[in-house]
Formats: structure tokens, C-alpha cells, sequence
């Protein structure tokens, strides 16, 4: 039996949403098809007509949580035409992803532990790192082209705010943090000293 019209997108998304929602109780490897198809409240037959298998699945909900956390990075910058309003606006929206998004980080830890085993899972992983390092760095170009940042600063400050930003999140993630607040507009503010 065929899916109704149109139902194909919300079915996909419903089920996307509960591997989600699986992964992020039971871990990358520790779910099944079956665990899925019962938080979807949906048979395993149906999860198999949209997905191949599981593998298939997982990296469909890599995507949907870059692709999420990347437009939102892209629509705080894209408000602004300066460059260091982009600047900003991108430092506080990446600083800002663990309490508005807090989810991704743990797919994504999930994800990174997984790539080194799982040759679909590494270009995805390399891909979103790519995109974002881009992102910042035609947002650098800016501060180049009006000659308020060197050149071959650009591929160094893209690097430092990545790395830094990853790492603020996962310790957020991961540990408990009182001043975490805090730390998130210092983690602004020692960049945007970084450009005057």
C-alpha cells in the first residue's frame, strides 16, 4: 500500500524525529528499527519503505541536525550587513546553539565517536565542519576586504572559534558548568577583541 498524497515529507520527519528521540535515550549503536517504529507509533514495514535500514536512517538524522543548527547560524548573520555585526551575530548565534539546540551537541558527540567506523558517517561530519568553517571564513573575507583583518588571518580565526565554540558546547554537554552564561559572552567578547 502506497503512502497518501503529500504524506510522504511528515511521515519522514515523524520518523526521523523518533531516532532522534532514540538515540538521544539509548545511544548511536544501542536502539533498534523496532524501538523507532514504537516511538513513531508506526510499524517497522512503513520505517523500511522510507528508509533502506538503519544506517540510512541514522545518517538522515545527522543531516536534519546540521541542517537545522546551520540555518540558524546563517539567518542571526544574515540580519546584518557589517562586518562585525556578522561577526558577532555569528559568534553569539554558534555560543547560543547548546541552549537553544541542546540536543544536537549530544547527536553530534554520538556521531563523531561513530566516524571513525562508519565511512558514511566521516564525510558528513567532514562536510558540516566544512560548511561552517566557509561560513565563518566569507564572513572574514569581509573584515579582509576592508582592511580590518590580515589576510592570512582568516583561516587561523576560523579555526579558533570553531575549535572554541565545539569545545565550550561539549563541556556544557558534559559537565556541569554554574557560570555557563558567563562563559558564553566571553566566548564573544575574546573574539571580537581578536578583530579591533
Amino acid at each position: 500500500m502506497s503512502p497518501k498524497v503529500g504524506m510522504e515529507p511528515l511521515r519522514r520527519q515523524q520518523i526521523i524525529l523518533a531516532a532522534k528521540d532514540c538515540m538521544l535515550q539509548y545511544g548511536f549503536g544501542h536502539f533498534s528499527i523496532k524501538d523507532v517504529a514504537e516511538s513513531a507509533t508506526l510499524s517497522t514495514g512503513v520505517i523500511y519503505h522510507y528508509f533502506k535500514n538503519k544506517q540510512d536512517l541514522l545518517v538522515q538524522v545527522l543531516k536534519e541536525s546540521f541542517s537545522e543548527t546551520e540555518e540558524t547560524v546563517r539567518e542571526a548573520v544574515e540580519k546584518h550587513t557589517a562586518f562585525e555585526e556578522k561577526f558577532k551575530a555569528y559568534l553569539e548565534a554558534v555560543a547560543d546553539v547548546p541552549k537553544q539546540n541542546p540536543d544536537f551537541y549530544l547527536i553530534l558527540l554520538n556521531y563523531i565517536a561513530q566516524s571513525p567506523y562508519n565511512e558514511e558517517v566521516q564525510p558528513l561530519i567532514t562536510k558540516f565542519f566544512d560548511h561552517l568553517r566557509t561560513f565563518l571564513e566569507e564572513i572574514l573575507e569581509e573584515g579582509v576586504e576592508q582592511d580590518i583583518l590580515h589576510p592570512e588571518t582568516k583561516p587561523v580565526l576560523s579555526h579558533l572559534v570553531m575549535s572554541q565554540a565545539m569545545g565550550l558546547a561539549f563541556q556544557e554537554q558534559l559537565l556541569p558548568l554554574d557560570n555557563v552564561e558567563y562563559l558564553r559572552e566571553e566566548f564573544v567578547r575574546l573574539f571580537q577583541k581578536y578583530i579591533e
